[in-house]
């Protein structure tokens, strides 16, 4: 019968004497009471600045949720605004050609009609022209004369067929 022994192994003269600890070594690697009553305040105070963190993140997110809806309803708002514009400016442009249209018929009614101290109406004096008779048909107190009637009386046969 062969007998094993301990021993004479190098591995188990290792490991019984790292298993036999002084009492000093059991202190020193064993955590003490103040050690684990630190480690707890510790943890409660990283727990507490999770919390507010979570809440400040929490503050942070609605915050941004009703800033990307105020967003939102100002480029809604923006797009209803540009879309009015639009059709403000095609309003415009029709009412410029219309215009352009009364002018000129205007031009060829008048034109051989000469107001006092003006050359015939063309589109050089066109406005010049236009407030010479806003002021004529305004005042007309101040044209009472028979020249100044007649010549209010052609006026209104000149332009009696424009189309407004």
């Amino acid at each position: 019968y062969l007998i094993f022994s301990l021993s004479g192994c190098p591995r188990a003269t290792f490991a019984g004497k790292k298993g036999k600890l002084s009492g000093d070594e059991i202190l020193n690697t064993k955590f003490k009471t103040s050690d684990v009553l630190e480690n707890d305040e510790e943890i409660k105070q990283l727990n507490k600045e999770i919390s507010e963190l979570n809440e400040s993140n929490s503050e942070m997110e609605a915050a941004m949720v009703k800033l990307q809806s105020q967003i939102s309803t100002m480029e809604k708002n923006l797009k209803n605004i540009e879309e009015e514009n639009k059709i403000i400016e095609e309003q415009n442009e029709a009412l410029f050609l219309e215009l352009s249209g009364l002018s000129q018929a205007l031009i060829q009614s008048l034109a051989n009609i000469r107001l006092p101290h003006m050359e015939p109406i063309s589109e050089q004096n066109f406005d010049a022209y236009v407030n010479t008779l806003t002021d004529m048909y305004t005042n007309q107190e101040c044209y009472q004369n028979p020249e100044n009637k007649d010549l209010l009386e052609s006026i209104k046969q000149a332009v009696k067929g424009i189309q407004v």
